[in-house]
C-alpha cells in the first residue's frame, strides 16, 4: 500500500446520503474497482486518527494482491462525514482480506459491493496501533455477511466478485489467530502482557479485571514500561465504562509512567457527570506519585471536585506538598486559603518556609490569617514528632 495515495476529502454536507450507495460508486468502479472500509467511530473532525488507522493497516502494507502487479493503493474519503478508505485493487478474497484489517472489529462484510465495516473509537485505534506495532494483531470480529446464497450465485456468474469458496465462519482463521477480549489467560504462545493489553482493550469488564489484577502484581519490566503504561492511558475512556476504573488504576500504579499519569487531567477535563469524576479523584492517590498530586491539584479549581481532590492530596501525604505550594501563588485568593488547608495535613519545613514568604507578600487579610495559622499548626505538628 502507499499511504500517500490519497485522494482529497469529499463530503456532501447532507445527512440523507446513502452511504453504502455512494461508497460502492468506488468499490464497484468497471474501470478501477477495490473495495472499502468504512471506519464508523471516527469523524471528520479527529485528525490524529489517520495516521493510527495507517499503523493499523501495516499487516497490508506493501502487499500486492495474488496476479497483480500493482501494491495496493489506499484513498481517503469523507462521505457524509463519515471516514471511508478505498483500496485498490480489488482483493482476490474479500475475507481474507478483511482478516488483515486491524483498525476495529469488523461489523459487516458486504460481498456485493465490496464494503467492509468496522468499528472502532479513537482510544481503542491508539491501542490497536500499539498492539501491531509489537506484532500483536488479534481483533474481535462478530461480523455478518450481508449477501445471501442466491446474490452470491449471481454476483459469480456476472464475474462481479472473485470465488470466495464457502460461507465465512469465525473458524475461518485458526483460532490461535482470533483476537478476542473475553480470554481469560494468555492463548498458547501468547505472553502474558500481550493478552492482558488485548483485553483491556476489549469490553469484557471480567476479563479487563482479571488482566488488570495479573499486570498488578508483575514487577514492570523497563522495555515494556512504556508500551504497558501508553496502552493503559489510552484506554482510561473505556476503564471508566463498566465499573473497570479500579483495577485499572491499580494497575496503572505499579506501571507507572508521567505521561500516561497526565491522561487522568483530560479524561476528568472532559468528563461532565460530577457523580463519574468524584469515583475517578478517589482512586487517584493510589497512583501516589507528584504527577498525580498535580493532577488532583488542577480540579482544585472546579468547585464541584474540590472537596474530592483536597481529601485525594491530604491521603497522598508529603508527596504532594510541593505541587501544592505551588498554588499559594495563584491568583484566586479561594485556591490560596485551599493550598493552606491542604497544607496543614501534609505540609512540612519546606511548606514553613514557603508560607513564610508568602505571608510577608500577601495583600488580602483573609488569606495572610490563613497562612499564618496553617504555618503554627504545621510547627506544632512537627514538634510532636
Amino acid at each position: 500500500m502507499q499511504p500517500g495515495t490519497q485522494s482529497p476529502a469529499s463530503g456532501t454536507g447532507s445527512s440523507q446520503v446513502d452511504l453504502i450507495a455512494e461508497t460502492s460508486k468506488y468499490t464497484l468502479d468497471a474501470q478501477n474497482p477495490g473495495v472499502a472500509v468504512i471506519v464508523r467511530g471516527i469523524s471528520d473532525n479527529m485528525p490524529e486518527a489517520m495516521p493510527l488507522i495507517i499503523q493499523t493497516l501495516a499487516p497490508v502494507v506493501g502487499n500486492q494482491q495474488p496476479g497483480s502487479a500493482k501494491p495496493i493503493q489506499l484513498e481517503q474519503h469523507l462521505i457524509d462525514k463519515q471516514l471511508v478508505l478505498i483500496m485498490r485493487p480489488a482483493p482476490a478474497d474479500l475475507f481474507a482480506f478483511a482478516q488483515k484489517l486491524k483498525c476495529g472489529a469488523i461489523k459487516e462484510i458486504d460481498i456485493q459491493k465490496r464494503i467492509i465495516t468496522v468499528d472502532t473509537e479513537l482510544p481503542q485505534l491508539k491501542v490497536l496501533a500499539q498492539n501491531v506495532q509489537a506484532g500483536n494483531t488479534g481483533m474481535n470480529s462478530d461480523f455478518k455477511v450481508s449477501a445471501n446464497s442466491e446474490s452470491l450465485k449471481n454476483m459469480q456468474a456476472n464475474g462481479n466478485v472473485p470465488n470466495i469458496g464457502s460461507a465465512p465462519e469465525k473458524t475461518v482463521i485458526p483460532k490461535s489467530e482470533v483476537g478476542t477480549d473475553r480470554d481469560l489467560k494468555p492463548r498458547p504462545g501468547e505472553e502474558t502482557i500481550d493478552w492482558a493489553l488485548r483485553v483491556i482493550a476489549g469490553t469484557s469488564s471480567f476479563a479487563h479485571d482479571t488482566a488488570c489484577k495479573k499486570l498488578a502484581k508483575m514487577d514492570p519490566d523497563p522495555q515494556d514500561l512504556q508500551r504497558v503504561s501508553s496502552i493503559l492511558a489510552a484506554t482510561l475512556p473505556l476503564a471508566k465504562e463498566g465499573f473497570r476504573m479500579p483495577e485499572h488504576v491499580n494497575a496503572m500504579a505499579v506501571w507507572y509512567t508521567d505521561g500516561a499519569t497526565r491522561e487522568f487531567a483530560e479524561l476528568l477535563e472532559k468528563e461532565k457527570d460530577f457523580l463519574v469524576r468524584e469515583k475517578i479523584i478517589k482512586l487517584l492517590p493510589n497512583i501516589h506519585s507528584q504527577t498525580m498530586a498535580e493532577v488532583l491539584v488542577g480540579r482544585l479549581s472546579d468547585r464541584e471536585d474540590r472537596r474530592d481532590a483536597r481529601r485525594a492530596l491530604q491521603i497522598m501525604g508529603e508527596i504532594a506538598e510541593k505541587p501544592v505550594l505551588q498554588l499559594l501563588n495563584d491568583p484566586d485568593s479561594s485556591l490560596r486559603i485551599e493550598a493552606c488547608n491542604i497544607l496543614q495535613s501534609i505540609g512540612t519545613a519546606e511548606a514553613i518556609a514557603a508560607l513564610q514568604e508568602h505571608t510577608e507578600t500577601e495583600e488580602n487579610d483573609v488569606v495572610k490569617e490563613q497562612l499564618l495559622r496553617t504555618q503554627a499548626k504545621i510547627e506544632k505538628k512537627l514538634a510532636g514528632k
